[in-house]
């Protein structure tokens, strides 16, 4: 009797040091995964242009989105558009997303900075040519339109070179109530000149049939090689070749705001730019 005594508290014993020690093992395996950061999921398909807002809502003064620059990564690596309450030109080059601000300054988005409006895909190059003459901005869409498939499809454009003069476009940064919209502010927006720059031009294009979606042909922001100069491209002459890549894309899709502004937004106001 004491031998079966003396192993019945030995299994007791352990049973209880077994209990006490479980909810320690379990309280550490919670606090490690919830510690472990899932890896950002990219949604985006590669043969998609992808857009956040649409073109007429942005012209009638929905200034504030909640488009996050972490999300809009997950639908492209190169892209161009505003953050929110113009607060800055956007163009992503190779997945960077730069911030121009009105003063010229030039940062990179964070990313739970939010976007008003943008278009992005992932470039994928399906052509590449050389502009061996110099050129003007005017002379660019031609260039681009006698290269391309069809004037149906979409378009994604990273033009490199070197430029004897550019001229580009900031955005005012507005606060509520918006009084103006964008056909006031564009035309009295702030402008960055220089000369003998090299950079990137980031492009898209939309074909006519488009429609108030998105603004119609080309549309192209520029990022200097040395990061300090950028905007929306007003005009520019060419010192040398350009080197062209372009990615057509036949899949679209643009997600709208969630917002009271967007839902009764009155979008009469027709304004399209190149």
């Amino acid at each position: 009797m004491k031998s079966v005594s003396w192993l019945f508290m030995l299994a007791l014993a352990t049973l209880i040091f077994s209990c006490q020690n479980k909810p320690e093992k379990t309280e550490n395996t919670e606090a490690e995964s919830h510690t472990t950061e899932a890896p950002v999921a990219v949604t985006g398909d590669q043969d998609t242009f992808y857009q956040y807002s649409i073109w007429f809502a942005f012209v009638n003064k929905v200034f504030d989105g909640s488009l996050t620059v972490k999300e809009l990564k997950t639908h492209g690596n190169v892209g161009l558009g505003s953050f929110d309450f113009l607060d800055g030109e956007l163009v992503m080059l190779d997945g960077v997303p730069y911030r121009i601000r009105e003063n010229g300054e030039i940062s990179v988005g964070q990313d739970h900075d939010e976007i008003v409006y943008a278009d992005a895909a992932f470039f994928d190059k399906e052509e590449g040519f050389t502009i061996e003459e110099t050129i003007k901005f005017s002379d660019l869409a031609s260039k681009l339109d006698a290269k391309k498939k069809s004037p149906h499809y979409f378009y994604i454009y990273k033009v490199h070179g070197t430029f004897k003069y550019i001229k580009l476009g900031g955005v005012p940064k507005v606060a509520r109530p918006f009084t103006d919209g964008l056909d006031v502010l564009i035309p009295n927006r702030p402008v960055f000149e220089t000369e003998n720059i090299a950079g990137t031009l980031v492009g898209f294009y939309c074909p006519d049939y488009i429609g108030n979606i998105n603004a119609k042909g080309h549309h192209f922001h520029f990022i200097s090689d040395d990061k300090k100069w950028g905007g929306h491209v007003m005009d520019f002459e060419s010192s040398g070749p350009l080197e062209v890549q372009s990615d057509a894309k036949t899949k679209y899709q643009f997600d709208l705001p969630v917002s009271t502004e967007f839902e009764n937004v009155d979008l009469s106001k027709e304004f399209q730019y190149n």
